[in-house]
């Protein structure tokens, strides 16, 4: 697929017509032919706006690595703003390899709800992996328990028995859980991370970055399960005849609007560890501060700090060299049929406004009708062509109609 990179945004162009070669005109380079669709690449267009209100073509074009900012001023040894879709905004000693405490356990809930998935709710029987020092869920050796129940109590109440406890049933072994854990972040991109332990407690070798633990937070997010629990402030279970209550420590699920909260971690050689994020007219900010003693503080400095970078965009589908075929009706005399009939032409029916990180990628994607009917009042809608971000979310969208 073509990158087309702009000044201040880089989009990926793609368009999908529903509908034969014959059936289309426009730019016949480019094109490949799967599963009976086309796909034409294509050059996406942004306009943007000027100071002054003039709006003008976003002009091509060609890249390097922009330089990240290190943000507002914090008493963290590291940390990271990201958007939800993986641009990194600023980071201070971002890849530092540090310990990370009980953020640790974002992998290991990622990985239960993952590797549980279809399971979730089986009930199985624990051993003595629960008895571990630390924040504990309260599991008793020999309870029975279920995965939903161990990621609740992973997120809400940092238990280390809980984190425990489900790298034994899903792995066997620490040792395995552990690799399962490394394999995963490797796919994530996190290349400052090794992972020993599931609960975060403090161990040779084990540790991450900022960055990294950014990456994983953005990974967690498209789970529904995970962020339906994460930002839970209480919760309440009974399994095996026995209850749990869970309280979910993270301040900023009350004190920061729009709070999806993720997770706390604490031990003597981390200090205070925190991953936030937080959603505002649908743009997520993801926040890592990490050996911070004024965590709570910094973390709503830096999530501010993240949705005050956004910048909206209005975003413009080019459709000048794309036409649909209009049909004669069934009925037509034969005199009429043979009367040249002009393709409809097209247009985006209203303008889609967006919040984007200066240099945060989007795919368009257009669907159009293979043809329609002679005599179509304008308006007509012929289509639908959508804005999706690097991770397949729906960032903006508007019907296609006739001129």
């Amino acid at each position: 697929m073509q990158k087309i990179r702009f000044a201040g945004i880089a989009l990926l162009g793609a368009v999908v017509i529903w509908a034969g070669v014959c059936c289309l005109e426009g730019p016949s380079e480019n094109v490949r032919y799967d599963g009976g669709l086309v796909s034409v690449q294509y050059p996406a267009f942004s306009t943007v706006s000027s100071e002054d209100g003039e709006k003008t073509d976003a002009v091509l074009t060609e890249s390097n690595t922009i330089p990240v900012p290190e943000g507002p001023a914090t008493s963290a040894a590291s940390a990271c703003v990201m958007t939800a879709n993986g641009i990194q905004l600023a980071g201070k000693a971002d890849t530092e390899f540090v310990s990370i405490a009980s953020t640790t356990k974002i992998m290991t809930a990622l990985l239960t709800l993952e590797l549980g998935e279809g399971h979730l709710d089986e009930p199985f029987n624990v051993g003595d992996e629960v008895k571990v020092e630390g924040s504990a869920l309260g599991i008793k050796p020999g309870a029975e328990v279920t995965l939903r129940l161990l990621v609740w109590g992973m997120l809400l109440s940092s238990g280390n028995d809980a984190a425990s406890a489900a790298a034994i049933h899903l792995a066997g072994s620490f040792e395995e859980f552990a690799q399962l854990m490394n394999e995963r972040a490797a796919e994530i991109g996190m290349e400052h991370t090794v992972f020993v332990t599931p609960s975060g407690l403090d161990a040779d070798g084990q540790g991450s970055c900022a960055k990294d633990l950014a990456l994983l937070a953005c990974e967690a997010l498209q789970n529904p399960d995970f962020r339906d629990i994460c930002e839970e402030t209480n919760g309440h279970m009974t399994v095996g005849g026995v209850e749990y209550w869970m309280t979910n420590h993270n301040r900023l699920l009350k004190e920061y609007d729009g709070c999806i909260g993720i997770k706390t971690g604490f031990t003597d050689s981390a200090g205070r560890c925190l991953v936030s994020a937080a959603e505002k007219d649908d743009a997520v900010i993801v926040s890592v501060v990490l050996h911070d003693p004024d965590d709570w503080e910094d973390s709503k400095k830096l999530l501010d700090w993240g949705f005050s970078q956004l910048e909206t965009r209005e975003l413009v589908c080019q459709l000048d060299d794309y036409t649909i075929p209009a049909v004669p009706a069934e009925d037509t005399e034969e005199s009429d049929e043979n009367a040249a009939i002009s393709p409809y032409t097209l247009r985006q029916r209203n303008s889609v406004c967006i919040s984007l990180a200066p240099q945060e990628q989007l795919t368009e994607i257009v669907s159009l009708v293979s043809s329609l009917p002679a005599g179509a009042a304008s308006g007509t809608t012929a289509g639908i062509v959508q804005w999706v971000d690097s991770q397949g979310k729906v960032r903006g969208w508007c019907a296609i109609e006739t001129e």
